[in-house]
């Protein structure tokens, strides 16, 4: 013990010691402060790197140990298993948030600011730190959400480029639907939404549940247009003398020899057939054309190279011109999916 203690205590070991210990504190502390205040905005960033630097100025520490070669490997071996250990054990939580965080990080799905939707929790991203991302809700609080949770239930994002709003309402079958998708295409234009659109989602028993829905450009808002959805539906209907029902509603009203379905109305075609394509798959429709153009290119090219001894020089010239065309088609696709892309961005 006293030999250990005489080794320790000599060539100013400890004053060694200590400076290299005092050095890392006031070292880690400054970059602390520093990176604090310059990455305020890249959070995962700044504490990812200062738990790197704590790792290292373990490391350094106890290599500066006065200690002989082979304790202090071991003392390095025994960090090293502790290390291990810890990602073991962890792996499910701690390691497993970060590693989700990195992944979070690299598939760059949502940004903060978005509307996001994770396991029946929604609200406007906040922030993105190492272990967990923070929402805020409808109701102004704030909910800590684990990153593994985050990339172990879908998310889903409300496109800053624009979304569709919509409810469902139950009406009597007495009712004729012209008469309904009109009122309910003008409670989508007082809402503010536009290309408004109406579906029939259920025939009930003693109900028929239809669905108004619109596309809203300015996403920032869209809480208060929801709302306003609601109530300019009441609005209109209410206005036109049509009663809104539950879906368990029955009705035993007494007929007396009203008849009991509507009088059809001759109105003119509703130019709405694929409307509600192009607004909800917006992005795979492009991507759908990409991948359709990239076929035919390649079957054009499989024909070609198969035919090449068997085809004539007219032939071939015809399939080259084809394939040319596809090929600044594809680019021009390609194109469009590039700049819807950065337009959700």
């Amino acid at each position: 013990m006293s030999s250990f203690l005489d080794l320790f205590l000599a060539s100013g070991s400890v004053v060694k010691l200590l400076t290299t210990i005092f050095l890392s504190f006031i070292l880690l502390a400054l970059l602390n402060r520093y990176l604090r205040s310059y990455w305020e905005k890249r959070k995962f960033q700044f504490q990812l790197l200062m738990l790197c630097l704590t790792f290292i100025a373990i490391v350094v520490v106890i290599i500066v140990l006065p200690l002989s070669d082979g304790l202090r490997g071991q003392l390095l071996s025994l960090f090293g298993i502790l290390l291990s250990a810890a990602i073991a054990f962890a792996s499910t939580t701690f390691i497993g948030n970060i590693l989700a965080g990195v992944m979070l990080r690299v598939i760059r799905n949502f940004k903060l600011g978005d509307y996001i939707t994770v396991n029946n929790i929604t609200g406007r991203a906040t922030e993105m730190n190492l272990l967990h991302v923070e929402v805020q809700t409808e109701q102004s609080d704030l909910v800590t959400i684990p990153n593994i949770h985050m990339v172990t239930f879908p998310v889903k994002v409300v496109r800053s480029s624009g979304t569709i709003v919509s409810i469902d309402i139950s009406l009597g079958y007495d009712i004729p639907r012209q008469r309904i998708s009109k009122q309910l295409c003008l409670a989508a234009e007082d809402a503010g939404l536009s290309e408004g659109f109406v579906q029939i989602r259920n025939l009930g028993d003693f109900s028929i549940t239809y669905r108004i829905a619109g596309h809203l450009k300015d996403t920032s808002n869209l809480i208060s247009v929801r709302a306003n959805l609601h109530s300019s539906v009441l609005d209109r209907l209410h206005a036109d003398n049509i009663e809104i029902v539950s879906p368990s509603f029955m009705n035993t009203r007494a007929i007396n020899g009203q008849p009991i379905i509507p009088t059809p109305q001759r109105v003119e075609q509703e130019n709405s057939e694929n409307k509600l394509e192009t607004l909800a798959f917006e992005k795979a429709q492009k991507a759908s054309s990409v991948a359709k153009v990239e076929t035919a290119i390649d079957q054009l090219t499989a024909e070609l190279e198969q035919g090449k001894e068997s085809l004539n020089t007219q032939d071939q010239q015809a399939i080259e011109d084809k394939l040319q065309i596809l090929n600044v088609q594809l680019n021009e696709e390609k194109e469009r999916l590039k700049e819807q892309d950065l337009k959700n961005d």
